[in-house]
C-alpha cells in the first residue's frame, strides 16, 4: 500500500490536496466527513469517530481519478527581447493523466471506549504532464508530487456524550519538476550567432527532491442527542525541507554547449521548503429515522501558506529560481444523505463546492486550479455480516481557468483549460467479529 500511495497520487481537491481518502465519503461528495464515522476511514477525517466503530476493521480502498483537462492557446508568444512573436508548438494540449489513489485504514476496538488506528493514505498530490512541444514547455512540461502518510491514531470516550481522538502524521514527499530550456536563445543574448535561433535549441531542465517530516490530527465529537452528532477535527501542517539534484540536458552542439557552461547551466544541489497546509473541518450527523441520515460540513484550510516556489542552489547557477504563487486560504461545504434500503444495501449521495486558492493573476501551468462543483452517489453491499463491499462516483464541474503567466525570462503563456474530473472509487471492509 505505501508502494501504491508514492507511484500515483493525482491532485483534485483544491490546490494539490487530495480529498479522495474514503470511497463511502466519496459517494457523498466527502460532505460530514468529520461527524459520520462509518469505518475506519475516520483515521483521516477526525480519529475521535474511531469510537463509533462497532468492530475492530480492515478497510482497503482504491480511487480512480480520470480528469480532463485540456489547454486552448490564445496568443502565446516570445519575450519582447526576442520579438515577441508566436511561440511555436502544439495549441491544444492535455496535461493531466490519469491515476490510482489507494487507502488503507486498520482500527482495533479494545473496548467501547479505547479504539487505536492505523491509517496510510496520500492526503496531497500533483500530476501535470504535457508534450514536450507543447507552446507552454518553457513554463512547465511535468509537476510531480507525491506523499505518503503514516497516521497512528488513538481515540477514546472520557464521557458517554464525547469521544476524543488524535493521531501523529509521518510523512514523505517526492518532487519532480521539468521544463524546457531555450537555449537558442541564450545563444542570442551571449551573442553567439551560430546557434542564436530561439526555439531551435530547445533543452530541458530537471529538479528531483525529496523529505520526510511529520505533524499531527485531533478531533472530538460530541452526541448532543441520540440522533445528531457534532464533529470538529484538525490537521495540523506539515514542513517539509526538500533537498535533491537539478540536471540540464544540453543540445549536442558545440557552441550551444560553450554557452551553457559560460552562462552557468550546470548541474547542481538544490533544496526548497514547502508548508503543507492545516485545515479544519466542522460536521453535524443527523438520523432523521430508521431509513435516513443527513450530513454536512465545512472545511478551512489555510493555503496562504503557499506564497512562491523558490529552489536554492549554488550562486550563479541558473538553477536558483523563485515564483510568486500567493494563494489564499480556502472554504469548502459539503451536504449529503444516506438511505438504508435493507440490512444489504446502503445507498448514498452528496454535493459540495470546493473553492480553488488560486487566483488568476497567479495561475500557472503547473497547478491550473479553479473552484469546482461536486455531483456525487455511492453505494454499500453487505456480503456478510463482517464483509462489506463499498463503491462511489463523483463527476467534478470545474470552472474553466484562463491563464496569463509571464515568466522570468520574458516567455508569455496565454490560453484557456477546459477542465472537469469523473472520480469512481471502491473499498472492501473486514470487520474483525
Amino acid at each position: 500500500m505505501v508502494a501504491a500511495a508514492s507511484f500515483s497520487s493525482l491532485s483534485y481537491g483544491a490546490g494539490f490536496a487530495i480529498q479522495e481518502q474514503s470511497v463511502t465519503g466519496l459517494g457523498r461528495a466527502f460532505a460530514g466527513s468529520a461527524a459520520v464515522a462509518e469505518d475506519a476511514s475516520t483515521i483521516f477525517f477526525n480519529p475521535a469517530g474511531l469510537t463509533y466503530l462497532s468492530h475492530s476493521e480492515l478497510a482497503v480502498g482504491l480511487n480512480f481519478i480520470a480528469p480532463q483537462t485540456e489547454f486552448r492557446d490564445e496568443g502565446s508568444s516570445l519575450p519582447i527581447a526576442l520579438g515577441g512573436g508566436a511561440l511555436s508548438g502544439s495549441d491544444s494540449e492535455d496535461g493531466n493523466k490519469s491515476a490510482l489513489v489507494p487507502n488503507f485504514y486498520f482500527a482495533y476496538k479494545f473496548n467501547d471506549k479505547a479504539v487505536a488506528g492505523l491509517g496510510i493514505n496520500a492526503p496531497f498530490g500533483l500530476v501535470t504532464k504535457y508534450d514536450d512541444d507543447w507552446k507552454g514547455r518553457y513554463h512547465a512540461i511535468e509537476s510531480d508530487l507525491k506523499t505518503v502518510n503514516i497516521n497512528p491514531s488513538f481515540a477514546f470516550k472520557p464521557t458517554e456524550k464525547l469521544s476524543l481522538g488524535f493521531g501523529v502524521s509521518v510523512q514523505y514527499i517526492d518532487l519532480k519538476l521539468t521544463q524546457a530550456v531555450d537555449f537558442g536563445a541564450a545563444c542570442a543574448v551571449a551573442a553567439v550567432g551560430a546557434c542564436a535561433t530561439p526555439q531551435g535549441f530547445d533543452g530541458k531542465a530537471k529538479l528531483t527532491a525529496d523529505d520526510w517530516s511529520w505533524g499531527y490530527n485531533l478531533g472530538l465529537i460530541f452526541q448532543a442527542t441520540e440522533a445528531t452528532r457534532l464533529g470538529l477535527s484538525y490537521r495540523s501542517k506539515v514542513s517539509h525541507h526538500l533537498t535533491g539534484e537539478g540536471k540540464f540536458t544540453i543540445p549536442d552542439n558545440a557552441f550551444v554547449q560553450g554557452v551553457a557552461a559560460a552562462g552557468g547551466f550546470t548541474n547542481n544541489s538544490i533544496s526548497g521548503d514547502v508548508d503543507l497546509p492545516e485545515s479544519v473541518s466542522f460536521a453535524i450527523h443527523h438520523q432523521v429515522n430508521s431509513k435516513w441520515t443527513i450530513m454536512a460540513d465545512a472545511t478551512w484550510t489555510r493555503w496562504d501558506r503557499f506564497q512562491d516556489l523558490t529552489i536554492n542552489s549554488a550562486t550563479g547557477n541558473r538553477l536558483n529560481s523563485s515564483k510568486e504563487e500567493k494563494w489564499d486560504n480556502t472554504m469548502r461545504y459539503g451536504i449529503g444523505a444516506d438511505y438504508k434500503h435493507d440490512d444489504k444495501w446502503t445507498f448514498r449521495g452528496g454535493i459540495a463546492y470546493d473553492e480553488t486558492p488560486v487566483s488568476s493573476e497567479y495561475r500557472t501551468a503547473r497547478i491550473p486550479d479553479n473552484d469546482r462543483k461536486w455531483v456525487s452517489l455511492g453505494a454499500s453491499y453487505k456480503m456478510r455480516d463482517n464483509l462489506t463491499i463499498d463503491a462511489g462516483y463523483s463527476h467534478l464541474f470545474v470552472s474553466d481557468p484562463k491563464i496569463d503567466e509571464t515568466d522570468s525570462n520574458g516567455y508569455s503563456l496565454t490560453g484557456k483549460y477546459d477542465a472537469s474530473v469523473d472520480l469512481l472509487g471502491i473499498q472492501v471492509r473486514w470487520l474483525l467479529l
